[in-house]
């Protein structure tokens, strides 16, 4: 355990507790999940008046090392580190996240763990090349949560030779455009409700095909938002506000999970990879 930052006093206002997770999800041309992690963390924005001390408290789904207590039903944080204004030794007396916050926004604690990520957005993808005249792509997107969550601000990032040119998109929802310098095209979706599948076409002339398979292909990216959504499970279960004299204040809790990491994609072979963060 780490602990950073500085602490500060403050004034009477409700405090914001934001929790994040991104899952990241690394897949080899053959098909093999090379690494499936999440990266997580719990900020907050709190202007108190005083020194009110306030605790943290996790669902009973969450294991911190070396706990020993049995782990078939629970998720083990791996890395965790806490800001300089947690009380450590409290915390590895009785695993109770107590501390006098400072003044505004910063980082409680980050952690990380090594688990299945399930694949939120899952990627289709059928290339066609056509010897030194022109390569075709069909990307299919799907999405698989639960229709109650919608993922924001979806973009879907599929590399493309460097020398393509006269680029032709078609897809069924969203824009596509193409990004030469960096040798991409972007398909963006703002809002891809769970349960559904989309599809996008796009159609390049490509002088030199041969080349740009000696040169390889970088891996297909997704990137997107879930609002009151956590991938891992894990949840807040309360945020105490411990004062003598009965101080009162609301704390909001906010959950977001975003997508990260990336994935080889061979010709015609599904992958896919995807971030996540809880409520909000």
């Amino acid at each position: 355990m780490e602990a950073n930052g500085q602490a500060d006093g403050g004034q009477a206002t409700p405090c914001l507790l934001r929790q994040g997770q991104r899952g990241q999800r690394v897949v080899s041309a053959n098909g093999n999940v090379l690494r499936s992690e999440i990266v997580g963390s719990i900020k907050m924005r709190v202007f108190l008046s005083g020194m009110p001390e306030l605790r943290l408290g996790l669902n009973d789904k969450v294991l911190f090392d070396n706990t020993g207590r049995g782990k078939s039903k629970s998720v083990e944080l791996e890395d965790v580190k806490f800001h300089q204004c947690v009380r450590l030794s409290r915390f590895e007396n009785d695993r109770t996240i107590s501390f006098i916050p400072p003044d505004g926004e910063f980082e409680l604690m980050s952690y990380r763990l090594n688990t299945h990520v399930k694949p939120l957005i899952w990627i289709e993808s059928v290339i066609e090349k056509h010897s030194h005249s022109r390569i075709e792509y069909m990307i299919k997107a799907k999405s698989q949560f639960k229709r109650r969550s919608t993922a924001n601000n979806v973009e879907i990032h599929i590399p493309v030779p460097n020398d393509a040119d006269s680029p032709k998109f078609k897809t069924t929802v969203g824009s596509v455009k193409w990004v030469p310098e960096n040798s991409e095209i972007v398909w963006s979706i703002k809002s891809f409700p769970g349960g559904k599948e989309y599809l996008m076409r796009a159609h390049f002339g490509l002088p030199s095909v041969e080349a740009e398979d000696k040169e390889g292909k970088p891996p297909i990216s997704v990137k997107f938002e879930i609002p009151y959504f956590t991938t891992s499970g894990i949840q807040v279960r309360y945020l105490k506000i411990i004062e003598k004299s009965g101080y009162q204040a609301l704390p909001w809790v906010r959950y977001i999970t975003q997508n990260g990491g990336t994935c080889d994609l061979p010709v015609g072979q599904i992958t896919s990879s995807g971030r996540s963060e809880g409520p909000r």
